[in-house]
């Protein structure tokens, strides 16, 4: 069954999910950048006494890299469903 409101529905989590994923992608950017290092490499750096960083901002940046393909995941997942309700609502 499809009505409006589900298309709508998913079409506010499709957005909210892309909106996250662009600024995950943009903090993990800024990082690479600020330290010219990925993720791996910084942990690295900083255990050997290499890189001036802060737990805090280590452990943050740890979260945006786990955290990036679990939202990318949900994502695909939103735009299927939608795909997915908008050719049904085409056959009705």
């Amino acid at each position: 069954m499809h009505t409006d409101e589900y298309e709508i529905s998913i079409g506010r989590e499709l957005n909210h999910h892309q909106h996250v994923v662009k600024k995950i992608r943009a903090d993990l950017e800024k990082r690479r950048q600020r330290y010219n290092m990925d993720y791996a490499e910084a942990v690295r750096a900083a255990a050997e006494g290499r890189l001036d960083i802060t737990a805090k901002e280590l452990a943050a940046w740890q979260e945006d890299v786990e955290a990036l393909p679990q939202w990318e995941q949900r994502l695909e997942e939103y735009r299927k469903a939608l795909a997915m309700m908008r050719i049904t609502a085409s056959r009705s």
